[in-house]
């Protein structure tokens, strides 16, 4: 799924806003952390709903607006402190979901988008939007000169039993959003825990790792604190990239399926460099 040149330029957008960087956002290569990075996205997608919806629309005590999809591409690295600012787009709406383009700029140069596929959660199940939401909505439709296709990503059908690597995780209270279902940033935080399982064999002297792209795909968004399992593996490898491929299980149900590119660095020139031949094969023993 590729970014179209469009959702690089900061006037195609209708929906602006500041955020300053924190230094809780920065991980270990210094830059701020991809899912901060998300969180600025997800930030972008509530506050454009509370212009269109009315600032109630950030919690709900019956329907549900929640992502159905995510698709999160990291252009270049957000740094602490400079100003980055927030664009968001509808581009899609039908009767049971709707289609959000996001996009961050720093120093006047786009650092990410994202592709949001929102729909409406009722229950224990995917339901028509409300038709209060459905018309304010229509009215902010900005139809895209081009839209990327969905890249195919099954939830469904996932065979659990095929992944080589499961981490067990105990849940806490902060995972919780304000309408007391397991947040989309703690379940963003679970996958890139159950990335760190596949990826031990990598973090190596002199070797890095750059997230390019996440893709996380939800089945259900009606679970609380639970028993959390995260089963991972790498279904693919290329030249200097290779997909992770992760789902988090809560209370024994899948509820989220995502797949991220990586892409292994080198620390003394910060470039893309080839997998070893032994890393390789190494990693391949984690296969999926």
């Amino acid at each position: 799924m590729k970014a179209q040149s469009w959702q690089l330029d900061s006037e195609q957008y209708d929906f602006y806003f500041p955020v300053t960087p924190l230094y809780a956002h920065l991980d270990t290569e210094r830059h701020v952390n991809n899912v901060a990075v998300q969180s600025f996205h997800s930030e972008a997608r509530t506050r454009f709903l509370m212009d269109a919806l009315g600032e109630p629309a950030w919690f709900s005590d019956t329907v549900l607006l929640r992502p159905r999809r995510t698709v999160t591409d990291f252009i270049g690295e957000t740094h602490y402190l400079s100003e980055v600012t927030c664009a968001a787009r509808l581009v899609g709406l039908e009767r049971d979901r709707y289609r959000l383009a996001l996009a961050l700029f720093q120093n006047g140069v786009c650092v990410g988008v994202q592709e949001c596929l929102m729909g409406a959660w009722l229950d224990d199940r995917w339901v028509d939007l409300p038709e209060a939401v459905h018309e304010a909505l229509s009215s902010r439709l900005r139809e895209a000169s081009s839209l990327s296709e969905w890249p195919d990503l099954e939830v469904d059908n996932v065979d659990l039993n095929r992944y080589p690597c499961d981490t067990a995780l105990t849940p806490r209270y902060a995972d919780l959003d304000p309408d007391r279902r397991l947040a989309e940033l703690s379940v963003a935080r679970y996958m890139e825990q159950a990335r760190s399982g596949p990826l031990d064999m990598v973090r190596l002297p002199r070797l890095g790792l750059l997230v390019a792209r996440i893709d996380i795909r939800y089945r259900r968004w009606d679970r609380g604190l639970a028993a959390v399992t995260l089963p991972s593996g790498l279904p693919r490898l290329g030249n200097s990239s290779f997909v992770v491929r992760s789902a988090a299980c809560v209370d024994g149900e899948l509820m989220a399926v995502c797949e991220s590119v990586m892409v292994l660095m080198s620390r003394d020139t910060h470039r893309p460099l080839s997998i070893p031949d032994d890393l390789r094969q190494a990693m391949a023993k984690v296969s999926v």
